[in-house]
């Protein structure tokens, strides 16, 4: 049966399945033979079935019947891959094909079926974390360099990363403002401020708000945040150090001095780089290893001329090509995130031009597929290799004996890699949060945790409501659900997980289960599943309930996290504002220059003066709330 593929990204229609109607049931290579028959010679992507119905191969052709008719023929020689591909035609039970337009929306709707179907013979690197991105828009009179997770390339902008680390991100920025002085503040600020900030008296700003600097002079430093991006960094040095002397020269010492500091900033920054490529390249270095079916692809991310983070992900080969893995790598590492310009490749993918065009639409420039026989790309390639070619080592407590306990327990395919846990917590019905903790294989996956500030969850605490509106945040994204999703509570908090997944993912629900505490003190905690009233019979010590305990005490934690953070936060907040003559400007200015509560507190009314900028009674009234404050709070 042939159908015509809508677009690629939703791929909501699929060809449907030959049945017993149309051809005599069959199995393995005559199950393809059968439907060659009925298969067209046009571009598109095909999903092989097994006897449950389960689609465990997903692939896609310039031509489906040539592509299929190659399955029907025996190997040439008989390798690891050769017999994998031959265990896998033996579990072909059914063959379904969807017809592209074109190549390139067979591509986009391959990975598009893979991530839904999470075919065995696939690969899906799961991949949960949003990375940070410098953006600059040029376009605007006076442009401003912010850090933003979900990068949008058709606003015109120019982005900059990723950046695996988000602190090392922000440190970045604040060393980048010193140097370079764009403006901090929001669009609306920056049209309805009458005097400047304290940024323009601190000189971290040149106060366009105010007309100190014009459009033309604003726009040359913007295109040195751009030069800087670019590798410039010491050409521009260089050029800041003749305009330094310049001034100097022409007794313009308040000029000189700030520019003085800003070269001593930019230096600072560049000698503090490790530089692996000079040219300041933004680039990934991806490397495979194939260790007899045991895959570990390793991603080196190069950004401002330095390795910025590196990563190995680890998968059973199964029955694809090293050429056939990397495509699909590649398509879920930039499912999210824009690719780079460059990206340096330890095997080509099949069709690398094609696989290019797709990842340049993706990004909205141009994107190289480059491997490179020789130079410093061709090192830091290597470097990629031998990461990959290092065994990430084991944790001293194995736990695929505890996820195939779960399995059988809860009644599922196959060991869930990746489980997640959802806990809620709340002062007395105020500030509630949640969060979410992954594992995969057993270990903590930090990229795949995520926190919620609840919201309409004021006043008296209601965790069923708690709970609902924390699994619908958590499953109406783009995330993939995980294998087993957890939920912290028992029994009440399961039934609500049913409800929201049987609302949401009807079709991909993941399995669900409850922990609970014991009933009494000393009692184990307690296993729930969906349509069952009794906890799961599992020992006090049995490894499958540790794991899961672990993984709750770990979700439980994050939470806490969160909320001690945002109490934290209110505390600061309600005590600044208490303070007679201290609005939000002289509040900005006290933390700024004591960079916390504590700090505050432990000043006098003359440092507060000399550091904060305060007139001396008003800092006299801080000093003596705080001190009255501290009282009333007694020893700690």
């Amino acid at each position: 049966m042939i159908e015509a593929s809508p677009e690629p990204k939703s791929a909501k229609r699929e060809a449907k399945a030959m049945t017993s109607t149309d051809i005599q049931p069959a199995h393995g290579v005559e199950a393809i033979r059968q439907v060659l028959a009925h298969t067209p010679d046009n571009p598109g992507c095909y999903l092989m079935k097994d006897a449950a119905g389960q689609v465990i191969y997903v692939g896609k052709a310039k031509r489906l019947k040539a592509r299929l008719g190659s399955y029907t023929r025996p190997p040439a020689s008989h390798t690891y891959y050769t017999n994998k591909v031959e265990a896998m035609k033996a579990k072909v039970a059914a063959v379904e094909f969807v017809v592209t337009a074109s190549d390139k929306e067979a591509v986009l709707l391959e990975h598009t079926l893979i991530k839904r179907h999470r075919p065995r013979y696939n690969v899906e690197l799961r991949d949960d974390k949003s990375y940070p991105y410098f953006r600059l828009a040029l376009a605007d009179d006076f442009p401003r360099l912010s850090l933003v997770r979900r990068p949008n390339p058709a606003d015109g902008a120019r982005y900059f990363g990723p950046f695996d680390s988000a602190g090392a991100a922000k440190q970045t920025l604040r060393m980048l403002q010193r140097i370079f002085p764009l403006r901090r503040c929001a669009d609306a600020a920056l049209k309805n401020r009458v005097r400047p900030c304290l940024d323009f008296e601190t000189g971290r700003c040149l106060g366009p708000c105010v007309g100190a600097i014009d459009r033309e002079g604003y726009q040359q430093l913007a295109r040195q945040v751009l030069e800087f991006f670019g590798g410039g960094g010491r050409r521009l040095a260089a050029e800041m150090e003749a305009r330094m002397l310049a001034a100097a020269a022409e007794e313009r010492f308040e000029d000189a001095a700030r520019l003085r500091d800003r070269l001593r900033a930019l230096q600072s920054t560049l000698e503090r780089q490790q530089v692996s490529l000079t040219d300041g390249s933004q680039l990934d270095a991806v490397a495979l290893h194939d260790a007899e079916g045991a895959l570990r692809l390793a991603v080196l991310k190069v950004r401002l001329g330095r390795v910025e983070d590196s990563r190995v992900f680890e998968f059973e080969s199964e029955a694809l090509s090293p050429a056939e893995v990397m495509g699909q790598a590649l398509l879920s590492l930039y499912a999210t995130a824009p690719p780079p310009p460059l990206i340096l490749l330890s095997h080509l993918p099949e069709e690398p031009e094609l696989l290019a065009e797709v990842l340049a639409e993706r990004a909205g420039r141009s994107v190289e597929l480059r491997r490179p026989r020789r130079g410093d790309k061709r090192g830091l390639l290597e470097l990629a290799m031998i990461n990959a070619g290092q065994p990430r080592a084991a944790q001293d407590d194995d736990s695929g004996p505890a996820l195939a306990t779960l399995a059988r327990k809860l009644n599922l395919a196959g060991p869930p890699r990746r489980m997640e846990c959802v806990d809620i917590s709340h002062l007395g019905g105020r500030l509630t949060v949640a969060s979410v903790a992954a594992f995969e294989d057993g270990r903590p996956r930090k990229a795949g945790y995520r926190r919620y500030k609840l919201l309409g969850q004021e006043g008296a605490p209601d965790d069923y409501a708690s709970m609902a509106q924390a699994l619908e945040r958590r499953l109406s994204g783009d995330d993939p659900p995980p294998d087993l999703l957890i939920v912290d509570g028992g029994k009440g908090q399961l039934a609500v997980a049913v409800d929201v997944l049987t609302r949401l993912r009807p079709a991909q629900a993941p399995a669900l289960a409850a922990i609970a505490k014991g009933q009494a003190p000393g009692e184990p905690d307690r296993l729930f599943a969906p349509g069952r009233k009794n906890p799961l019979n599992l020992a006090a010590r049995d490894r499958a309930l540790l794991l899961v305990m672990r993984l709750r005490d770990e979700a439980h934690r994050f939470a806490v996290e969160y909320h001690k953070l945002l109490r934290s936060k209110a505390l600061k907040r309600s005590i600044l504002d208490e303070i007679p003559g201290v609005g939000p400007g002289r509040k900005k200015k006290l933390l700024t220059a004591f960079g916390s509560l504590a700090a505050l507190k432990r000043a006098s009314a003359r440092e507060m003066v000399e550091q904060a900028g305060l007139d001396r009674p008003t800092a006299g009234r801080v000093e003596a709330f705080l001190a009255a404050l501290d009282t009333l709070e007694g020893p700690q």
